[in-house]
């Protein structure tokens, strides 16, 4: 199931509680020319922007399956758990570097350690984006097409609905001279969305961090996406107020709190 778009969390570096990433470096020449031609280096907040590009059915791109077989005993199809990672680079200084193979989340029941021990998957899904951002002229600096991959509906023996694959995969990045772009994805919390107890769902939030360096302005933001084993895809934001982030994260805590939202 996939909602209607709406707008994606914005995070200004002020309320970021995260250690910023580290600064990038500059060659003299980039310094020189944002010194003589300031509007040309500097990102204007209006002009920032993620559009929807719409919702994918795509071949899988994980691992093979393994081979080995999970002890049953210790397998709690209502205990989720993220066996893949919680913080990967997608973009670093410009260049995609995520191997979308190895370096994505998954949700599925305490005692499985690979997402092949579970069955019943359904075809992988990605919801494109587009990440746009120009100068004080209006010129476009960067250029960003990204895809927030998922595959669902797994389960143990019939039982549950699980998540793997879950990952950002940057299908194209352009960025102008005298700018730096890096994006990193982290899931924080998977959760069972299941309210009757009766058949585990997983959940999970996905933030996905960028930065925009350049001589002279550093921007930062993150998007947050919640996902769940039966395909439902939100996302989950606002603008850039203060306001309005205090209350997406408010929204943030009410989904994590009760297993996923209500409708």
């Amino acid at each position: 199931m996939l909602l209607a778009p709406s707008a994606v969390l914005f995070v200004v570096a002020g309320f970021c509680q995260e250690a910023p990433p580290k600064a990038a470096v500059f060659t003299p020449e980039e310094i020189a020319a944002a010194q003589k031609d300031p509007k040309r280096f500097e990102v204007e907040d209006g002009a920032l922007g993620i559009q929807w590009r719409g919702l994918e059915l795509r071949p899988t791109n994980l691992p093979p399956p393994t081979t080995d077989t999970p002890d049953e005993t210790l397998i709690i199809v209502d205990h989720i758990i993220n066996i893949g990672r919680k913080i990967w680079t997608i973009v670093e200084e410009n260049k995609p570097v995520v191997d979308i193979k190895t370096q994505y989340a998954s949700a599925v029941p305490e005692g499985i350690t690979h997402w092949s021990q579970l069955s019943g998957w359904d075809t992988p899904a990605a919801t494109v984006y587009g990440f746009v951002a120009k100068n004080a002229y209006g010129g476009k600096m960067i250029d960003v097409k990204y895809a927030v991959t998922r595959t669902t509906g797994g389960g143990f023996k019939g039982k549950g609905r699980y998540l793997t694959g879950v990952t950002v995969d940057p299908l194209r990045v352009e960025v102008g001279w005298g700018y730096r772009f890096t994006m990193t994805a982290e899931a924080p919390s998977v959760t069972n969305a299941d309210k009757t107890g009766e058949n585990p769902l997983a959940g999970m939030m996905v933030n996905l961090k960028w930065r925009i360096q350049t001589p002279l302005k550093d921007a930062q933001g993150t998007g947050v996406y919640y996902v769940r084993g039966d395909g439902l895809f939100v996302e989950v934001g606002g603008p850039f107020s203060r306001s309005q982030v205090s209350e997406t994260a408010s929204r943030v805590k009410a989904l994590t709190a009760s297993g996923g939202p209500s409708w």
